[in-house]
């Protein structure tokens, strides 16, 4: 028999030789027998209890040992530990111009344009006390008295009246339906002494009547009748009282005569004065 002989490649055997240099020769840091593990005895369940009674420090809490070494750590070195603490940047405080400049209204940039329309109420109002301040102070301006021939006195616009504005008060002594009744009959005695100035209405479902024969200066008396009169008869309630005023019925040029229908319908008194037909 031929024997054959197994040759190693040298680098086979190179590799071979690094291995075997690798492998940690038996010494006493690796023994060859493992070394048994330690291991505490089991605690039964009262043992168990009373460790949770003693209790434990809470999760990541140092224990007083380890915060004892971390003080002298700290001072061993000479350092205190400064704990960081977050501080809010401080207010500024803004002067008014300042704070105007940060809230800007439109109006800053457009100008308002406000409405000087009036509610009718407050109009009203003020109409009411505008008429009321004309019949205290016995207003009778844009007029003037004229003699009329045929007519005698008679009254005269000297300025422009618009359509329901105020002319001037009938004035007189308001009295009762009887009293004036008794003194149309005395004034009736004398015809040529006494004029008729008598002008009789209702107000609050009680008649009254207006005496205007007595001279006081007055002008509302003094206007003449016509059937289609340019002014009107209008009752105005001032602190509870009655009283006639006269207001144009239509517009009013200057200088045209101011009359009124004076309501007169008794066939006595029209065949006594027959210009109340006109």
């Amino acid at each position: 028999m031929v024997k054959v002989e197994e040759t190693v490649s040298p680098l086979k055997q190179k590799t071979l030789d690094g291995l075997l240099k690798k492998s940690p020769e038996p010494s006493e840091k690796c023994p060859d027998k493992a070394v048994p593990v330690k291991r505490e005895p089991l605690q039964t369940t009262t043992q168990k209890q009373e460790v949770k009674k003693e209790g434990k420090p809470a999760r990541n809490q140092p224990t007083k040992d380890k915060k004892q070494a971390k003080e002298n750590k700290s001072s061993s070195k000479g350092t205190a530990v400064k704990k960081t603490e977050k501080t809010r940047p401080k207010r500024q405080i803004k002067t008014a111009n300042e704070e105007k400049d940060d809230f800007r209204k439109l109006s800053d940039f457009y100008p308002v344009r406000r409405s000087k329309r009036q509610p009718i109420s407050k109009l009203k109002d003020q109409e009411t006390q505008q008429l009321r301040e004309k019949i205290e102070n016995k207003c009778h301006e844009g007029l003037e008295i004229r003699e009329i021939a045929g007519k005698g006195r008679g009254v005269f616009s000297n300025r422009h009246f618009n359509r329901k504005e105020f002319v001037v008060e009938y004035s007189g002594t308001l009295i009762s339906f009887e009293e004036a009744k008794r003194r149309e009959a005395e004034y009736a005695e004398h015809p040529d002494k006494f004029g008729c100035y008598m002008y009789y209405f209702s107000f609050k479902n009680k008649k009254y009547c207006v005496d205007g024969t007595a001279e006081d200066g007055s002008y509302g008396r003094l206007l003449n009748h016509s059937v289609n009169g340019n002014v009107e008869t209008k009752l105005v309630d001032v602190n509870s009282k009655p009283v006639l005023i006269l207001i144009a019925k239509t517009d009013i040029p200057p200088d045209t005569e101011l009359c009124y229908d004076y309501g007169e319908r008794s066939k006595d008194i029209i065949d006594s004065h027959p210009w109340l037909t006109s």
